[in-house]
C-alpha cells in the first residue's frame, strides 16, 4: 500500500506551555510563525510569545470549575502534527485550508460553533504545521473528540486526494 503524502498523528499532552516551546525549537534552520487561530485579532499580531499564547488558550481550563463545578484533569491540550511528504510544496493557503478541513472534522472546531475550543495552527517546518489546542470548549463543556486521530487523517487523505498530492517513490 502507497504510504500517504500528508502524514497525521494526534497526541495529548498535559502542558500547553511545553509543547509550543517543544515545536517552536523543532527546527532551527525555519523561522516559526502563527499561520492562524482561532482570534483573529491574534493571528493578526507579527510577534506571538509563547507562554502568553498557552495562557489565552488554556483560559476555557480555568473557567471549567466555575462553570461546571467540576476541576480540569491531565492531559487537555490537543497536537496534531501534520507533515507532507509530497514533492508539491504546499502553500499558506493550502494549510490554511487543510487547518480548517482538520478542526471541523476532528470538532476541535466544528464549522458554526462559536463556543468550540481554541487553537492555535503553528508552522514551525517547512514542509509541516501543527495544531495545538484545549479539548475543553469555551463554554467548559469538553469537546467531542472520538476518533479524532482517524478523523484528522481521512481529512488529510481527503485534502491531499483533492490537490492532486502524490508521495515521492
Amino acid at each position: 500500500m502507497p504510504s500517504s503524502p500528508l502524514s497525521c498523528t494526534v497526541r495529548r499532552t498535559e502542558s500547553t506551555t511545553d509543547l509550543l516551546a517543544e515545536l517552536h525549537a523543532a527546527d532551527p534552520d525555519f523561522a516559526p510563525y502563527l499561520l492562524t487561530s482561532w482570534s483573529l485579532e491574534l493571528t493578526a499580531q507579527e510577534h506571538i510569545v509563547l507562554p502568553q499564547l498557552a495562557v489565552l488558550l488554556d483560559e476555557p481550563l480555568a473557567l471549567r470549575k466555575p462553570r461546571t463545578g467540576h476541576a480540569p484533569s491531565r492531559r487537555l491540550t490537543w497536537h496534531c502534527a501534520i507533515r507532507s511528504t509530497s514533492s508539491v510544496a504546499l502553500t499558506d493557503d493550502d494549510w490554511f485550508e487543510l487547518t480548517r478541513e482538520v478542526l471541523d472534522a476532528t470538532g476541535i472546531e466544528p464549522d458554526d460553533d462559536p463556543a468550540a475550543c481554541r487553537w492555535a495552527a503553528l508552522r514551525n517546518t517547512a514542509d509541516g504545521l501543527d495544531i495545538v489546542a484545549t479539548v475543553i470548549r469555551q463554554d467548559g463543556y469538553w469537546a467531542r473528540l472520538h476518533n479524532d486521530q482517524l478523523f484528522a487523517r481521512f481529512a488529510c487523505e481527503d485534502f491531499a486526494r483533492d490537490h492532486g498530492l502524490t508521495s515521492p517513490r
